[in-house]
């Protein structure tokens, strides 16, 4: 009878040995997933940093982050200790702030991952990232609440304290596998860390082509002014900021309504705002400058937007006579304008990489009848131009003040293509 009880007590120790896998101490979790997790930088198009976060490998040469962390940036590096990569934007899933990189020749261990369906309030949890770009670190806490649990709008909330640069961090259960990547929290929740869940990753390829398929319809090679000018329906979604005055994202959308020849007629409109869309006639053939005058007094100045549709994948660099470049009063003298082909570039904006032409601008005017003033003296606008979405990727426009010894610089605004429409 005892050997009886003793078997039996043998038998569902194994059965719960097997069945649950012990927890491990934080610091055998730190170690075993530290070489998965790098620092994410991504610097703008004047190699400055913008913003650093936390990229996961999920996969060999893949690793996920925070969409957030790479907005506007122009290269994105990878760091782990001595170790840096280049990394590449592959897939884009904004809407669930998730984005694949592809990295080239990292061959770093991938993570294993479960569901955060599985977690219960009160289990404990770890965050491990950098915050800010400096050394890995680790917190610990506890599952608030799975939030949504298989909606839209799932999030993992923890006891976490939110803490700046952790975004793209990982989330880990104590057996070390993947739960949730940390996200931004609410305004009215700062103090606690919320994480998108794991379960998101597989389906963010998909996702991600899906985005692209609606945002780049690939487009035979430019050969002839015909085959360069967009199509009726087309439509692209630019973000417009203000970056001298920290002014907030204006979302424009530009939308072909017919095209005649090399005249092409759109409407403009800024997304969101009430303001009425207006429309314009735009000759493909023309290098001259367009400017439109938004409610809240913000100019959006563009120049010769369907560039390629007339001048093709020209590689040298030739000058072009620009014209039409807004003076401000008709009673100012005008602008000495001049624009060169600069060649190609890879590109990326939130649209994603693009190969594209750039062409730059440059102009300046003589007001002897100024000491210091606000009005623009000179100015100086970078265009590129991608074959892919017939028209342009980005846009970067700067003045300076007429003032002579000292010019003040009056304006810096950057346009970028969010999102690209062929016709249906």
């Amino acid at each position: 009878m005892k050997r009886a009880l003793v078997a039996a007590s043998v038998a569902l120790f194994l059965v719960d040995a097997c069945g649950v896998a012990a927890a491990l101490p934080a610091d055998q979790i730190f170690e075993r997933v530290a070489p998965s997790i790098w620092s994410v930088h991504a610097f703008g198009a004047d190699g400055k940093p913008l913003a650093s976060g936390n990229g996961l490998s999920v996969a060999p040469g893949r690793l996920v982050t925070s969409c957030r962390t790479l907005a506007r940036a122009r290269r994105v590096e990878l760091r782990q200790g001595g170790k840096v990569y280049g990394a590449q934007l592959e897939f884009p899933d904004v809407e669930r702030d998730l984005c694949q990189l592809h990295v080239p020749g990292l061959n770093a261990p991938v993570l294993a991952q479960v569901s955060a369906r599985t977690l219960r309030p009160g289990q404990r949890v770890y965050v491990i990232g950098f915050s800010f770009g400096n050394e890995a670190s680790i917190a610990e806490g506890l599952v608030s609440a799975v939030r949504d649990a298989g909606g839209p709008n799932e999030r993992v909330q923890t006891t976490v304290p939110a803490a700046g640069g952790l975004l793209g961090a990982g989330v880990f259960d104590e057996e070390a596998r993947l739960v949730g990547l940390i996200t931004s929290s609410p305004a009215n929740a700062a103090a606690t860390a919320f994480a998108v869940p794991a379960d998101w990753l597989a389906e963010l390829a998909a996702r991600g082509q899906a985005v692209l398929a609606t945002r780049v319809k690939p487009a035979a090679k430019a050969s002839s002014s015909r085959e360069g000018m967009p199509a009726a329906g087309s439509q692209w979604v630019y973000g417009f900021i203000d970056r001298q005055y920290g002014r907030r994202q204006i979302d424009v959308t530009v939308r072909v309504m017919r095209v005649n020849g090399s005249s092409i007629d759109e409407s403009v409109a800024p997304s969101g705002s009430g303001e009425r869309e207006t429309q314009r006639s735009v000759s493909a053939g023309e290098a001259r400058f367009f400017t439109h005058r938004f409610a809240n007094g913000e100019e959006l100045t563009e120049f010769a937007p369907y560039f390629l549709a007339v001048n093709g994948e020209k590689t040298s660099a030739i000058a072009i006579t620009a014209t039409g470049y807004p003076v401000g009063s008709s009673s100012l003298p005008g602008f000495t304008s001049t624009a060169q082909i600069q060649g190609w570039e890879q590109v990326t904006v939130p649209a994603g990489t693009f190969r594209a032409l750039r062409v730059e601008m440059a102009g300046n005017r003589r007001l002897d009848f100024f000491t210091r003033d606000a009005v623009a003296g000179r100015f100086k606008l970078t265009v590129w131009y991608a074959p892919e979405v017939r028209r342009f990727v980005r846009l970067e426009h700067m003045t300076w003040s007429a003032y002579r010894d000292a010019p003040a610089q009056l304006n810096h605004d950057v346009v970028e293509l969010l999102s690209f429409r062929p016709p249906s």
